[in-house]
Parts: structure tokens; sequence; C-alpha cells
């Protein structure tokens, strides 16, 4: 009995994990302190089936290893996720229980494996605007940069807002507000993240990650035992929040979901894999303009294609340069579900 604790399962080591999840996120550790960079390949992540569950399966990798004491996580780049990879959802066509066990289990750990698994402090570092937020907001704290916008795109290509993001909205701006941002996919800008309450503070681009790590390390000062504790303490009102609610979302999610593609078994053309098609097309335009930051009307919705498609006239001529670097693609070879 006088012998040391032992794992009954062999755990991955991080040298490990690093290269399974080498297409997804950049890992690196300086004395315990771990920067988990998302991405896809070596550009912006896209935002895909496969990239829902890297996410949700790392994190709860993550977790498993004690040397992880506190963990950032952040987007490449100078910006967040900003697009939807058009093909990147072939699951939804697939099998009924294949559709289920990808919406119902991949969209639920993303968010619970945030806040259940991970018990060390985490610190979200967001370098510039986009969508698919809630690995950063989901942490302790939250750092953004001052051109941050962000929104719940959802409603505006007729779906129910999933991953938790409408959950939030009423978490941290209140349910009124909440539900006019869930609702209408009007973006909110840094500013008004932190008047409300969604991040801890707003820095300059340029010293985002410098910051998340100057509070890394001196989180790392404290008592690894107390640190822990605190981080647990912090995730308490969300934890109470995700037992009541969050299945209910992502049912609400799936469901809707479901309904979309049965329509398309059926012959409607709105199906939901022209949704993401529909997201990719208008992603970079939502996040260059302002014209989303405005309050958002039925015309504002409608003429959305056709302005993101003039402004891409512009940036394809010269005229205007896109801030944002995508190129449309399927995921890497070899991530099948």
């Amino acid at each position: 009995m006088n012998k040391p604790l032992a794992d009954y399962v062999k755990l991955p080591e991080f040298d490990e994990y690093k290269e399974w999840f080498k297409a997804f996120a950049d890992l690196k550790r300086e004395d315990g302190i771990v920067q988990v960079t998302w991405k896809t390949n070596d550009g912006p992540m896209h935002h895909s089936g496969m990239s829902h569950r890297a996410c949700s399966q790392l994190t709860r990798v993550l977790s498993l290893d004690f040397k992880n004491e506190i963990i950032i996580f952040t987007h490449i780049g100078d910006s967040w996720m900003t697009e939807s990879d058009p093909n990147g959802w072939e699951t939804y066509s697939e099998l009924p229980t294949q559709r289920f066990q990808h919406q119902y289990f991949d969209d639920t750990n993303l968010i619970k494996n945030m806040i259940f698994d991970l018990d060390v402090p985490t610190i979200g570092a967001i370098p510039g605007p986009g969508f698919h937020w809630d690995s950063a907001m989901l942490c302790d704290i939250t750092l953004c940069s001052e051109d941050t916008k962000m929104e719940v795109p959802h409603a505006q290509g007729g779906l129910v807002p999933g991953d938790g993001m409408g959950l939030m909205c009423q978490h941290y701006f209140g349910t009124k507000r909440g539900n006019y941002y869930m609702m209408t996919a009007r973006q909110w800008t840094a500013q008004q993240m932190l008047d409300w309450g969604m991040v801890s503070e707003v820095v300059p681009k340029d010293q985002v990650m410098a910051r998340a790590w100057e509070i890394a390390r001196m989180l790392k000062t404290m008592p690894y035992e107390n640190r822990t504790i605190m981080s647990n303490l912090a995730k308490r009102p969300l934890k109470k929040l995700l037992v009541d609610d969050l299945k209910l979302h992502t049912v609400s999610e799936q469901y809707g979901s479901l309904l979309r593609v049965a329509a398309g078994d059926l012959g409607d053309e709105n199906s939901a894999q022209q949704d993401e098609k529909y997201i990719s097309r208008v992603g970079d335009w939502r996040y260059a303009t302002h014209d989303m930051e405005e309050p958002q009307t039925a015309e504002s919705w409608r003429t959305m294609p056709q302005k993101a498609a003039e402004w891409w006239k512009k940036v394809n001529a010269g005229e205007i340069e896109n801030p944002f670097t995508f190129e449309h693609s399927n995921e890497p070879e070899g991530y099948e579900f």
C-alpha cells in the first residue's frame, strides 16, 4: 500500500497529443503554462464538424495532464474564427445516428469540457473579430483586442443558436439584451463586451498575448493548490448554468438543424449544408465592414449576400483590402469521423 500513485490507464504525453491535434491547434508549454492556438493547418481555423470535434477532444485531453497548470486559449493571426468551411459538414448528410453523435456529443462536450474538465486557471486571448467564441468566453479570465467584434450569427442563417452561445449571451448580457443579440445577429464591440461583463480587459491589438502570458505568470506565483481551488470557484456560476440549461440549448439547435436536413431530403432548397455555404460567402465582409453593428432589419438580412458579393468584387479588383485571409478547402486528410 505504501506505493506512489499510479495511472491505471496510460495517459498521453504532451508531445504525443501535440502531434495528434497539430492540424487544429498549435500547442506550447512553458513552466506549466500551456498556450493553445486554434487553427486549421497553418491558417485560420475553419468552422466545421472536424474542428468542433478537435476542440472538444483536445480540452478533454488537456485536463488529463497534470503538468498543464494554466491554459491560454487563442487563435492564429489577427482575428478569431471568421468563416465556415463550406465543405466541412459532410456528417450532416449521413445517417441520423451520426448526425446525433456529432451535434449532441461534440457540441455539448465543446462547452462542458471547458468548465467541468479543466480544473486549472484558463485565460482566453482574443486577437480580433470573429464568431464561435465559446472557448475564449468560457475561460476564467478573457482578454480581447480593441478591434474585436462578435455576434451569434445563427438566426440570420435560419438556424437556432448553438454551442451555448445563446445561453452565454443571456448569462453575460442579461436576459433581454442577450435575447436581442441572439435573435437579431447584431454584432457587439470590444467596449460593449467590457461594459457588459463578457471580457475582463480590452488591450491594444499587439499586446493581447503578452498580457495573457503576464497574467498567467502572475497566477503561477500562487501555490498550485490555491490557484486550482480559486479557478473552480471562478467556474462555479457557469457550472450551475450549464447543468440547468446546456442540454436544452444544444438539443434545440440539433432539433432545428435536423428539421432543416429533413426539409432538404424532401426537396426544400434551404438545407443545413447550404447554411454553411452561405455563411462562408459572407464571413469576411461581416467583420471587415460595420453593417452588422447596426440594428438589423428584414431588409438588411435580405441584402446581405448582395452586399458581400459587391464587397468581394472590390477586393478582387484591388480597390479595397480584405483584412482576413482564408482559403476555402476541405479539412486535412486523415481526420475523418
